[in-house]
């Protein structure tokens, strides 16, 4: 593309400006804010356009600062040539009204663009970064050695990783690096030592629950073995309550195969005479006999006897038999009395036992229950090692899933590393030959030799040796980063795009300049647009006998 005539209608500054460029050098002369820089983003911004940048930073953006002074519509116009065909190339640069139209002049029909407002792949091939990085050279004044060695390497390592300069490769692989750090396993293998220290591997659980639950069997089982050992006895009742509670008597007598025997006769006498009976009282007794031997007495007086002996004997018989009576009734007492203790004596052994078993029921129960605290503190220890191994478990496949990213992003570092040691070789002798030839014309033979080594460093011929740029002067530097740039150029850009320099003069002297404008004059085979406020750039191509086109602004 070479650039023909330029209409800055509305940009900045300017309001209905015309520039005329000629195919060669083109020396575009002005004092400082004579608006040679506007001219320049005029150029670029023609051929790529403007970008509305957002938020607090849109206030002193590009299209801020390029708007029109006069508040007027923000466009242009270029016409170009592009391999023998002239093209006008039409924008408005408004955010609200942007437009870009191509009319191809020879025709007058308008030229479609892949995307709007774009003119790469119709009448553009190489993107803005690669363009402005190589043949859109801009002012380095300011920039110390240091810093221009870094810009220099820096850029490249991106040009050989990806022939092209919007393709960082520096920093495409420190965003590699610092990805690793999202998949560190650091962190993971601590949270792993701290929970590893809480399991207790030697513990068996099921084991233990299952000795719980033997020992709880072997409790319930006592419980139910004690209730049964438990002896039955049956309190004296009356003969009522016990027919009362007795559905069958008769059918209960008649399965007793065995007679009962006499302690048993008694026992079930007092049952059916209760607990108490008149028999209980002794002064009963003793007054049953009395009414026994007045009774006697009686019948003695009232048989019609007049012998004093019989009745006498009558009633002395009468004593005796009462007496007699009264002795065995009262034995007969005594012994059921001591039947009755020993019944109650019996029943106090059954209340006593009764009280035993009742208080080992309760401890059974006590004992029962702490068992199962313990099974369920059991199950929720176990439950917990189990969590501990299921996070454990979750943490290495994590660790094992991040052992797979990090080898990822490193194979991804080192095959950019790769391409960039193979793209260096396929192109790297060719741009170091031709960094040299031009170094050296333009240093006066002084450096001679320039290597691009496969650390991507640059690096001068001094004597017998290679030396780092860091090591040389500001301009020296200056003269290299401007040879390096035009050599990257003619490897990777095959389309023939304007050179643009602006002011990039200022730190040379006069022989420097010279041996540059000359370099530039025999071997550049593209438009040459250099803005410059030194007036005498234009008189030093005439000296060097190169042709050149000065426009004064």
């Amino acid at each position: 593309m070479r650039i023909e005539k330029l209409h800055l209608q509305d940009f900045g500054q300017f309001h209905g400006k015309d520039v005329t460029l000629a195919p060669g050098i083109n020396v575009i002369y002005g004092a400082n804010e004579a608006g040679k820089s506007t001219t320049k983003d005029f150029i670029v911004d023609m051929m790529y356009g403007i970008d509305k940048s957002r938020g607090i930073g849109a206030r002193f953006d590009h299209y801020e600062q390029k708007k029109p002074i006069n508040g007027a519509a923000f466009s242009g116009a270029m016409q170009v040539s592009v391999n023998g065909a002239s093209y006008l190339i039409e924008r408005n640069f408004s955010r609200a009204e942007k437009k870009t139209t191509v009319r191809d002049l020879n025709t007058g029909r308008e030229v479609a663009l892949q995307a709007p407002n774009d003119l790469l792949g119709s009448l553009l091939h190489t993107d803005k970064s690669t363009y402005l990085n190589t043949l859109c050279v801009g002012q380095i004044d300011a920039t110390t050695d240091k810093e221009i060695a870094d810009k220099l390497n820096n850029y490249i390592v991106n040009m050989a990783s990806s022939r092209a300069g919007d393709i960082d490769a520096v920093n495409a692989i420190m965003e590699l690096k610092n990805k690793k750090k999202e998949f560190s396993n650091k962190e993971l293998e601590a949270r792993q030592q701290e929970l590893t220290a809480k399991l207790t591997m030697e513990r068996d659980f099921d084991a233990e629950l299952a000795a719980l639950k033997e020992e709880y069997a072997k409790v319930e089982a006592n419980m139910e073995n004690g209730k049964a050992d438990q002896l039955q006895f049956t309190p004296i009742k009356n003969a009522s309550a016990e027919a009362a509670a007795t559905e069958e008597p008769e059918q209960e007598e008649l399965l007793e195969e065995e007679p009962l025997t006499k302690r048993e006769q008694d026992i079930k006498m007092l049952q059916n005479m209760g607990k108490r009976s008149i028999l209980d009282n002794a002064f009963v007794i003793l007054a049953m006999g009395i009414l026994l031997v007045a009774l006697f007495v009686g019948i003695a007086y009232m048989i019609p006897v007049s012998i004093s002996a019989v009745k006498l004997g009558i009633i002395g018989v009468g004593v005796f038999l009462v007496t007699l009576t009264l002795i065995q009734v009262l034995i007969r007492r005594a012994k059921l009395h001591q039947l009755m203790e020993e019944i109650e004596i019996e029943q106090g052994f059954e209340d006593a036992k009764g009280t035993i078993d009742s208080e080992a029921h309760r401890q059974a129960i006590t004992q029962l229950s702490e068992l199962r605290m313990k099974e369920q503190q059991l199950v929720n220890a176990r439950n917990e090692q189990e969590q501990l191994l299921l996070e454990i478990n979750q943490i290495r496949e994590k660790m094992r899933s991040n052992a797979v990213e990090v080898a990822a992003l490193d194979l991804a570092i080192k095959t950019i590393q790769d391409l960039s040691e193979e793209i260096y070789d396929s192109f790297g002798s060719v741009l170091n030959e031709q960094v040299s030839e031009i170094v050296s014309r333009i240093t006066n033979d002084k450096y001679t030799e320039v290597k691009i080594d496969d650390q991507l460093r640059v690096m001068v011929k001094s004597g017998n040796s290679f030396i780092s740029i860091d090591y040389l002067s500001t301009g020296t530097i200056a003269q290299i980063y401007l040879a390096l740039r035009l050599s990257i150029a003619n490897v990777l850009i095959d389309e023939e795009l304007p050179i643009i320099m602006d002011d990039i003069f200022v730190t040379y002297d006069s022989q420097r300049l010279y041996e540059t404008l000359n370099c530039l004059g025999e071997y550049m085979n593209r438009q040459i647009i250099i803005f410059t406020t030194n007036a005498g750039v234009h008189d030093m191509f005439g000296q060097i006998g190169v042709s050149s086109n000065l426009i004064a602004l």
